[in-house]
């Protein structure tokens, strides 16, 4: 594997997580939380299109797919991003997607008991053939009580809450105290799915951890 490569790539990606939640869309989604029958459980999200969700109550899973067209060697521009904040999830979060695209939470929602995301590919086998090099599908963890399970290959990143990914608790405040970010992978080595842990920083720094 050529790391150098991976890190560049690894670091162009995870430094724009901050402004996925902050910059301008392109699309805008809100729904009044009191009209149950306008809530909208199911999005579809089109290479480079940004989405932004607030102020909702789900009690039905909601669904997020990404447009293949976000490819696995994409631009930036070609990224899929959705951000919630101040949503309820109590029935769990379905992320369906290959490559290139960013789901963040804000500070402000949260999950119900047993409410969880899972993330699911598209292109059966695809997992399998995914390396650091390519461009994951990413949550971004900005609220508490995340817990991730899923058998593809899949990025969770956090500047500090902790969280639960396939039954293993990470802590940024243990693993990267000093770093802006904490990233985690998963990736397949052959049939076994295997984890890199990384400190992120904003300055640039990418640091791989035990």
């Amino acid at each position: 594997m050529n790391f150098k490569k991976s890190l560049i790539l690894l670091l162009a990606l995870c430094l724009l997580l901050a402004l996925a939640g902050c910059s301008g869309s392109s699309t805008q989604a809100e729904e009044s939380p009191a009209d149950t029958a306008q809530i909208q459980y199911d999005y579809q999200l089109k290479a480079g299109e940004t989405l932004e969700v607030y102020d909702m109550v789900f009690d039905k899973t909601v669904t997020v797919t990404v447009d293949t067209a976000s490819t696995r060697d994409g631009s930036v521009e070609l990224r899929s991003n959705i951000y919630f904040d101040n949503c309820v999830f109590n029935a769990g979060l379905s992320i369906v997607g290959d490559y290139h695209a960013m789901v963040s939470l804000g500070g402000d929602c949260s999950f119900g008991d047993g409410s969880i995301i899972t993330c699911k590919e598209v292109t059966p086998g695809i997992a399998k053939e995914t390396t650091l090099d390519d461009n994951y599908v990413k949550v971004f963890v900005g609220c508490e009580g995340v817990t991730v399970e899923t058998e593809s290959a899949f990025g969770v990143v956090t500047n500090g809450f902790d969280f639960v990914f396939n039954g293993t608790t990470y802590s940024k405040a243990e693993l990267a105290p000093d770093a802006d970010y904490l990233g985690v992978y998963s990736l397949y080595e052959g049939d076994s799915m295997t984890y890199i842990k990384l400190a992120l920083g904003e300055d640039d720094s990418v640091e791989f951890l035990d």
